[in-house]
């Protein structure tokens, strides 16, 4: 949120660019040149950021509670990532995610596995609000499937993401689709059957894209045969139908409105208890697992790598990532220097069409430089709040527009702390899915589209004209 600053003069736009041009420029050098992690580079921006504000008048008591406030906010969220993290690796040791690859291979059909997963993953994430929950579950066991079928990696993983994204947008239970409306006093629902008019489309259009490519993959005979996994997960696991208790609890506790955490960790305290009973595992491995992650024992290079993963260690690097690029946006924000920006980008805003690409950009431009979703939509939106207004727009034009250039773009930016998930729990990099995450590209298009052709961009009432001209 922008916050009321001491009795100091907005930051020059100059100044105000300076930690932003400097975060990009080692961002491109560690991330494109040298390889390497982001989170050095988004260290040394919210660094660079501290210190200009300082510089321009700031006391350091002002910097640390803008990063301070911005990271408590997500303490919760940073709690459910370490708990998808334990979840990956029991549901794993447990034989959960391998049985669903079991039975999978016996269910899908090359040609059409790509469409198949999209809606799957678009129904578990409508239930249970929840994009990294379903990529971090049915996802990592979709991917072992898709590798079964001989689907390219990036094409399974891109309509997993596609799926996931698209189900949390629409669900009442996402939290972020929940903190948008609320940031700008939207009505939940009504943000939610306004996105509809976006979302929907890109869900055909993406629909269509994976049918296609899927019978294009399964045409040139890339297919394999399945029946060398099924062997392989028999022989490591033992099987059974007693294996799908913990996610039909998982959802069941979920649909029942059971918060994320409590409903999350009966799903780790199932998968362990699945573990011991159905698995013969003991105590000290299950905790070790849950800790560092579960490690298949076989000399199968392929079924390691599938079946090797999870645990708490394999989300640090997420909430590093998290906790520095909110430190970077509480920085800009609370100094100022992000108002700065606002006022030099309000020119770009005259028509419906220019505003709408302004915000889609302002998004995105915050989702590279923040690394962060949450922050990509609570920025913009306070930002462009009364630009809308003055257009005599309804806020949900707003919060739909953030959701299509914050949200959804989050997961295709290498370095966002979205995109690093993915990364944890698939194995497969942004670089690599992101043109086949159809569905989150495909629906910013979608909203500038509507911002310059005026389709569905609804305009104040009578009454709500009086209120603001009131205000």
């Amino acid at each position: 949120m922008m916050y009321k600053r001491e009795n100091i003069p907005t930051p020059p736009l100059w100044l105000a660019l300076l930690p932003l041009i400097i975060t990009g420029l080692l961002l491109g050098l560690s991330v494109f040149l040298f390889e390497a992690e982001p989170h050095f580079a988004l260290l040394l921006g919210a660094a660079t950021a501290g210190i200009c504000a300082y510089a321009y008048g700031y006391k350091w008591e002002t910097v640390k509670k803008g990063f301070k406030d911005s990271i408590s906010r997500t303490i919760p969220s940073l709690i459910i990532l370490l708990i998808i993290g334990m979840l990956i690796a029991i549901w794993i040791a447990s034989g959960i995610v391998p049985a669903l690859m079991y039975f999978g291979f016996n269910f899908f059909i090359a040609k059409w596995f790509l469409p198949l997963i999209l809606v799957f993953c678009c129904i578990m994430a409508l239930i249970t609000g929840s994009s990294w929950s379903t990529i971090g579950t049915i996802g990592v066991a979709a991917m072992g499937v898709g590798d079964g079928l001989g689907i390219p990696s990036a094409m399974t993983a891109g309509a997993i993401v596609s799926g996931s994204f698209f189900g949390d947008k629409l669900s009442p239970m996402s939290d972020s689709t929940n903190l948008t409306p609320s940031v700008m006093g939207v009505n939940l629902y009504d943000h939610i059957r306004h996105m509809l008019y976006t979302t929907l489309p890109a869900l055909v259009i993406s629909i269509l894209f994976f049918t296609v490519a899927g019978f294009f993959v399964a045409s040139n005979g890339n297919a394999s045969d399945t029946s060398v996994y099924t062997e392989r997960i028999a022989e490591h696991f033992n099987l059974s139908l007693w294996l799908f208790l913990p996610p039909v609890l998982v959802i069941a506790l979920i649909l029942s409105k059971v918060p994320a955490i409590p409903s999350l960790i009966a799903g780790v305290l199932s998968g362990g208890g699945a573990y011991i009973l159905l698995q013969g595992g003991n105590a000290a491995t299950l905790l070790e697992s849950i800790h560092t992650g579960f490690v298949l024992d076989t000399e199968n290079k392929e079924m390691a790598e599938l079946f090797s993963r999870g645990g708490m260690e394999s989300m640090y690097n997420v909430i590093a990532l998290a906790m520095i690029s909110l430190a970077f946006g509480g920085i800009m924000d609370r100094t100022g220097m992000l108002h700065s920006i606002v006022l030099s980008l309000v020119r770009f805003t005259g028509t419906v069409g220019n505003l709408t690409l302004t915000v889609l950009s302002t998004s995105v431009f915050v989702n590279i430089f923040a690394a962060n979703q949450y922050l990509a939509v609570i920025i913009p939106g306070q930002m462009y709040e009364e630009c809308y207004r003055d257009k005599r727009l309804k806020l949900k034009n707003l919060t739909r527009t953030l959701e299509g250039g914050g949200t959804l773009t989050a997961p295709l930016i290498p370095w966002n702390s979205s995109a690093v998930f993915v990364y944890s729990a698939l194995g497969i990099s942004a670089a690599s899915y992101a043109p086949y995450a159809v569905l989150c590209w495909i629906t910013t298009i979608i909203v500038a589209i509507y911002g310059y052709t005026n389709i569905t961009m609804h305009k104040l009432d009578q009454e709500e004209e009086q209120e603001k001209d009131e205000q």
